[in-house]
């Protein structure tokens, strides 16, 4: 096991694989936060470490491999309160391999936003995140050109809360999940064609979802339904491993792991593709799995007022 602090608050987020290695994008708090962005070898040792910052706060939320170099995705400018924050513009850059800036966009749609998801597709990238204006909040959706140039964008929806959680492509277009709340969370799927126009809107259930991906077609999703780490198979099954949170899905050629926070601690457990458990195995204590990458697990951990980054094999 490996631990790396680099402020008050060193916590990744998502990762990309790497010929040797692997990118970790996240976010560091010293007296303001800024995007963390390191590569690390899969012996877990770091090779280096770069920040982004500026005016007010940075947050990094994702990132993605693109022609020559990779995209990132997060928010900045904003004021980071612990209900979420004010004024944040949704950004997304371009990197190279070694993390040096190619360029930057940033974007104002409804005043508040945030970018949880970079899908590069054949004529630009794809955008997914959450909008807020003062009273309501939802999702947005963003296609820009190959650099970042907006094509066109669309805004969803005004609820009392509203967590994204990912975007799924389709043959005739994507699919963006999130999760909503007026009286109680519930997880909804919007359709959408590669213009942007909004085909369908249907329900997936109660809870929150907080990481998505597609198997075989259907969509599978991880999150906290009732308090539990819950995992499903839209209308196939779903299964729950006990009190807590699932945060991080991926699937094997044998099966879905799963990674997330149970009963307070760190867990990575495996699952059939019929739902069944396969294992579970709890790692640190006092913490959870954000990221799963081969046979690694990225994450945080509570050390007093400190929440420090993890990284452990199993």
């Amino acid at each position: 096991m490996k631990v790396y602090s680099f402020g008050i608050e060193t916590v990744p987020v998502a990762g990309v694989s790497m010929e040797d290695g692997i990118l970790i994008i996240g976010s560091v708090r010293e007296e303001n936060y800024k995007i963390m962005l390191l590569k690390l070898y899969y012996e877990e040792e770091l090779k280096w470490v770069k920040f982004y910052e500026g005016k007010n706060d940075w947050e990094g939320h994702s990132i993605a491999k693109a022609n020559n170099g990779y995209l990132i995705g997060g928010a900045v400018e904003g004021i980071a309160t612990p209900e979420g924050g004010k004024n944040w513009k949704a950004y997304l850059a371009k990197v190279d391999e070694n993390g040096n800036k190619i360029w930057e966009r940033k974007y104002r749609i409804l005043g508040n936003e945030c970018v949880y998801s970079v899908v590069p597709v054949s004529d630009g990238i794809l955008l997914g995140g959450e909008s807020s204006d003062d009273s309501k909040r939802g999702f947005f959706l963003m296609k820009t050109d190959l650099k970042g140039n907006p094509l066109w964008e669309r805004t969803l929806g005004s609820w009392e809360d509203a967590m994204f959680g990912g975007i799924i492509e389709g043959r005739g277009g994507f699919t963006l999940i999130g999760s909503v709340k007026d009286d109680s969370w519930k997880v909804i799927a919007f359709e959408f064609d590669w213009e942007g126009d909004i085909i369908g809107e249907k329900p997936l259930g109660n809870g929150m979802a907080l990481d998505v991906t597609d198997l075989n077609g259907k969509i599978l999703i991880t999150g906290d339904k009732n308090g539990e780490f819950w995992v499903s198979l839209i209308g196939e099954w779903e299964t729950t491993l006990g009190g807590g949170t699932g945060v991080a899905v991926q699937i094997l050629d044998d099966g879905i792991l799963v990674g997330g926070e149970l009963e307070g601690n760190a867990i990575v457990a495996k699952l059939g593709f019929d739902g069944k458990s396969v294992w579970k195995k709890k790692l640190w204590e006092e913490g959870w799995v954000e990221v799963l990458g081969r046979n690694i697990a990225f994450g945080v951990r509570n050390e007093g007022e400190k929440s420090v980054m993890v990284i452990e094999r199993f």
